[in-house]
Parts: C-alpha cells; sequence; structure tokens
C-alpha cells in the first residue's frame, strides 16, 4: 500500500461530499487542519501520511485508502466540476511552459487553467488600453509638432503635414475599436508586428521575468496567436542538457515543444542513474526523429508527376526514345531536411 496521496483524488471525495476544506478538517478533528488538507490539495507534503491522518480521512469521506491514492475517473470529474472537455487541448511548447508555472507557483493543472480565461481578460483589456494611451499620446504629439514646424516654417508646411501615415493610424483606431487583441501590422517588406506581443514583452521587463533570457515569439500557421516556448537555458539546468551542446540542444527542442514530456524528463532524472538517464533521453530523441522523418517521406515508386507517359510537358523531354524517366535532382527523400 502507498503512503502517496493524490491531490486530485482528495479534492474529488471532498467536493463529492459537498464540504469545504474547513468542513473536511472538522469531520476529521483533531487532525489534519485546514491548512494542511489545503497543502495536500495543491501536492504539497503528500508522501508518508500519518496512519492516523489516513484512517481520519478515509472515514470521513466514507472511502477506502486506495482510493485516495489514484486520480478519480475523468468522467467523474467531469461530471462533479460541471466541466466540458477542449476540443482544442494545449499546444506542445505551451504545455511544456504550463508545467513550469505549475512548479513556480505551486498551483494544480486545474486552478491554471480555471484562471485562464479571466487572466486573458485582464491582459487583453490592459493591452487594449496600453495601446490606446500610446496612440492618443503619440498623434497629440505629432500634430503639436506639426503644428510648430508649420507656424515656424510656413513656406514648407508640405515637408510636415504629410510626414507620417495616418492610414495606419485609422487602422489602429478601427482596430481598437473593434478590441482585436491578436492583430498585426505589416510592413512593406512583409514583417509583421504584433501589438499585443509588443505588450507581453514590456509586461515580462517591468516584472523582472526572463531578463536574462527573454522568451522569443513567433507567429505560426495558426495566424496571430503568437508561439512561445521556455528559453532553452532556462530548461537546461532544470534537466541537466547543455545548451551549446548540439546533441543537448536537438533535446532541449524537443521538450521545448512538448514532444518529451518535461514531467517525465524531471522524474527519470531524479529516478534513474545519470548514464541511464541519458540513454533514455537519446532514445528518446532518437524515436521522436524517426517518427517524424517517416511522415514527410515520399514511398518509392510515388510519381512526381500525374501525366501520363507520352504526356509530360516538353520541357521534361530529354530528346530521347527510351521509355525511362528524366533524372530529377535531389529526388531522394532522405537527403532532404
Amino acid at each position: 500500500m502507498t503512503d502517496r496521496l493524490n491531490p486530485d483524488a482528495l479534492k474529488f471525495y471532498r467536493k463529492q461530499k459537498g464540504w469545504t476544506q474547513q468542513k473536511l478538517a472538522e469531520a476529521t478533528h483533531p487532525s489534519p487542519s485546514r491548512r494542511q488538507i489545503s497543502r495536500w490539495e495543491v501536492g504539497d507534503q503528500i508522501d508518508n501520511i500519518r496512519q492516523s491522518n489516513r484512517e481520519r480521512l478515509c472515514e470521513a469521506l466514507g472511502v477506502e485508502w486506495e482510493q485516495l491514492t489514484r486520480p478519480p475517473k475523468e468522467k467523474d470529474t467531469l461530471k462533479l466540476y460541471n466541466r466540458v472537455p477542449l476540443k482544442g487541448g494545449i499546444d506542445g511548447s505551451a504545455r511544456t511552459f504550463l508545467t513550469i508555472v505549475q512548479w513556480h507557483l505551486g498551483l494544480t493543472e486545474d486552478a491554471i487553467l480555471d484562471l485562464a480565461p479571466l487572466a486573458v481578460l485582464i491582459l487583453a483589456q490592459q493591452s487594449l488600453l496600453a495601446r490606446k494611451t500610446a496612440l492618443d499620446e503619440t498623434v497629440e504629439a505629432l500634430e503639436a509638432a506639426t503644428a510648430e514646424a508649420c507656424r515656424r516654417l510656413p513656406y514648407m508646411p508640405g515637408a510636415f503635414r504629410y510626414g507620417y501615415h495616418y492610414e495606419w493610424i485609422e487602422d489602429e483606431r478601427k482596430s481598437l475599436k473593434d478590441r482585436e487583441l491578436l492583430m498585426t501590422h505589416q510592413d512593406d517588406e512583409g514583417n509583421e508586428y504584433s501589438p499585443f506581443v509588443n505588450f507581453l514583452e514590456d509586461q515580462m521587463k517591468s516584472l523582472g521575468l526572463f531578463k536574462a533570457d527573454p522568451i522569443d515569439f513567433s507567429f505560426s500557421y495558426r495566424g496571430a496567436t503568437p508561439d512561445y516556448a521556455v528559453p532553452a537555458r532556462v530548461l537546461a539546468p532544470i534537466v541537466d542538457l547543455e545548451p551549446d551542446n548540439d546533441a543537448d540542444q536537438e533535446i532541449l527542442e524537443k521538450i521545448q515543444d512538448g514532444r518529451i514530456d518535461l514531467r517525465d524528463v524531471v522524474e527519470k532524472k531524479n529516478t534513474a542513474e545519470p548514464e541511464d538517464y541519458r540513454g533514455w533521453l537519446e532514445e528518446r530523441n532518437r524515436a521522436i526523429a524517426e517518427e517524424l522523418a517517416s511522415r514527410i517521406k515520399i514511398p518509392e515508386g510515388l510519381l512526381l508527376l500525374a501525366e501520363p507517359a507520352g504526356e509530360r510537358p516538353s520541357h521534361l523531354d530529354t530528346g530521347s526514345t527510351s521509355d525511362e524517366a528524366p533524372d530529377v535532382e535531389n529526388t531522394n527523400t532522405e537527403q532532404r531536411t
């Protein structure tokens, strides 16, 4: 029998009784206290629970100890907490970041996800307000500077009156009116700039978060939603890898994007010998690399062109009467990346 309490199980059976943490503490008097129950439910001090506390918990909740050591069934928790499964899931790199936040704040995954909608709303409103304030103050300063320039140089009004892009300013005003949080501006060279990403970077600087190794934001196929990952140099000491080593960097990238689960890595590091831990990492890395390569490999014999023989475009005609297809450079998929 294990002495390790499962936080989700304790919370589940307490909620099933309709009890608060204080009510459970009263039912198990004199111990454990409400503070201790609160610690257990966030995963703190859940090893080697005293026998007396185990017995009181089981009696109060009407369960066997074994039920408190394993997570409750998902369908039961969804029903109890009136939850619905998320359709989209969490992106791999965000999943790794979620684990880091759990460890940093000592919160459960459910607590973070429950707070996420409120946190996004607060961040969104702060970002939109910051954009509006910056735009209003900047336009006011530009108009004042333009008026002063035209006053001092009345014979050169065109040099100042049309010195900045009114269309960009009007686009930003409309975007703010429509509350477009994830919009982007694009310059003449096609580079994208996100006001929300700029806001997040400023916020992290003001809070001193990731000061030495800033988070690198990027845009993906999903549109303006920014991608982000735990910086490799922040992750490296947690998993005992060296970011300047090519082999380690390859493994770090797979942990960053969630292909190798950070929780599994830390558990393995804490339970295995260094050589076994390193071998396990290399094997996981190799297996994932092979899986990714198999997804893009073109089956042997697959025609690159669908036209029947004799109807191929003339630019592929070699002038030969042979039925053999012309050589196409670099068609060996194993040489591609």
